[in-house]
């Protein structure tokens, strides 16, 4: 068993149990995901089975995120499920939020969350933030290709969408945009609707999976990782580059692909691996076994 599934994680529920679950469910050592959800998020999580795993590394897709944002209030976790650390009388309008959205459109510089599983000295944040214990959590570039505030929900709560790439944390977003309308600010609501080309309407919920997986039907809404990994561009071999590749050797490529660009190396049967361009030579760089 080889491939991805697109589970729809429910609230609640960290993406590491989801991956347990899966565990048992398939009876399989090898499950990884790509992305983990905030266990008060739901949406798409990106699950890699078996040889899937090796592909992980090269699943780096934009990601679509519905939310809400409180404004007028603080936690420490710049979530729901934080404690409140500051409260304020200041509500921005819905013109005041649009003219500032724009700032935070293109690349720009963003401080993850203090709970967040970035590490620092090692150790991961969110670990130290619960021993009380302080730390400074270096800032990362972000790139955030569109942004737009949809609606009032509440007198103080608006829903949001934002299109964004790999590592982009909506938290901290929610954080800066109320430091930056004079106010506080936290996420309530976090929801995953796309990423890449999967969207809501190719993910399962977990339960549903299990019911296919006791009839046997599961391998329906599996998807190669060929297909996952299809905005990779690829090279067609015959069956004795495909050995050479497989026992990995290079093999000569004439083309304008620039240096370190990855390919997708396969013959007319069968997915081979991954490889990386390098001076006028395709080097294996993952060889799936399927």
């Amino acid at each position: 068993m080889n491939g991805w599934i697109f589970i729809d994680k429910p609230k609640n529920v960290t993406s590491f149990k989801v991956i347990q679950k899966l565990r048992k469910i398939l009876n399989i050592k090898k499950i990884g995901h790509a992305g983990t959800l905030d266990p008060f998020a739901t949406g798409i999580l990106a699950i890699a089975v078996g040889e899937a795993t090796k592909s992980i590394h090269y699943f780096n897709q934009n990601k679509v995120y519905k939310f809400n944002i409180v404004f007028g209030e603080s936690k420490d976790t710049d979530d729901i499920t934080g404690k409140t650390i500051d409260k304020s009388n200041i509500i921005p309008s819905k013109a005041e939020i649009d003219q500032c959205l724009r700032r935070f459109v293109g690349k720009h510089s963003q401080v993850p969350p203090q709970y967040s599983a970035v590490k620092v000295n090692g150790k991961r944040a969110y670990k130290l933030a619960r021993n009380n214990q302080k730390f400074v959590i270096k800032p990362k570039d972000v790139l955030i290709n569109s942004l737009k505030c949809l609606e009032v929900k509440n007198n103080n709560e608006y829903s949001f969408i934002m299109d964004c790439s790999t590592g982009t944390y909506v938290r901290s977003f929610a954080r800066d945009l109320g430091k930056m309308l004079g106010t506080h600010a936290y996420v309530s609501e976090l929801r995953r609707v796309k990423i890449g080309k999967i969207e809501e309407k190719d993910i399962i919920l977990l339960d549903k999976f299990e019911e296919l997986v006791h009839i046997g039907d599961h391998f329906e809404v599996m998807h190669s990782i060929r297909e996952v990994l299809d905005d990779i561009p690829a090279v067609l071999i015959d069956q004795d580059l495909s050995l050479k590749f497989q026992n990995g050797l290079s093999f000569e490529y004439l083309n304008e692909k620039s240096e370190n660009d990855y390919l997708l190396i396969e013959t007319k049967k069968k997915f081979v691996g991954i490889g990386k361009v390098t001076e006028g030579k395709i080097k294996p760089v993952r060889v799936f076994n399927l």
